[in-house]
């Protein structure tokens, strides 16, 4: 794939996020695909996700706020196998915190799929608006208060 192909593979899928379009998620990653955050705290975001973890936490996230998270790409730079991200995001919890996150991703592709995908944002916030998210169990989430 070139790097026109996978700078749209990226584009759709924080389109994807954007519609809550979990099956979407899931058809734009390889069967290993692996997501990890680069935070080194809290606890909950350390773990390592596969794909069909990994598919449900825009609806576990949005399920804290009132209106689904919606990403948007401040900037792409590509090369080879690998399309950088920067994004931000600003919502409003139920709680009434607001998640106003910027976040540079860096996603590897193979073959017109998502392989790997590792997060850099600002754990601090993440931790003071969710508290925990579990998107294998979302009812195990827990809202910061």
């Amino acid at each position: 794939m070139g790097l026109a192909e996978n700078k749209q593979v990226v584009r759709s899928y924080f389109a994807a996020i954007n519609r809550g379009d979990e099956e979407a998620i899931l058809a734009l990653t390889t069967d290993d695909f692996l997501f990890q955050t680069m935070a080194r705290a809290p606890e909950w975001l350390l773990p390592k996700w596969r794909r069909e973890d990994f598919a449900k936490v825009p609806a576990t996230m949005s399920a804290m706020m009132k209106s689904p998270i919606q990403l948007s790409i401040v900037g792409m730079i590509a090369e080879g196998d690998k399309v950088a991200v920067e994004a931000e995001t600003d919502s409003e919890m139920l709680n009434g915190k607001r998640y106003n996150n910027r976040y540079h991703f860096v996603f590897e592709l193979h073959d017109g799929k998502m392989r790997e995908l590792r997060e850099y944002s600002c754990s601090h916030l993440a931790q003071t608006c969710f508290g925990a998210i579990e998107p294998s169990d979302p009812d195990k989430s827990a809202m910061a208060q």
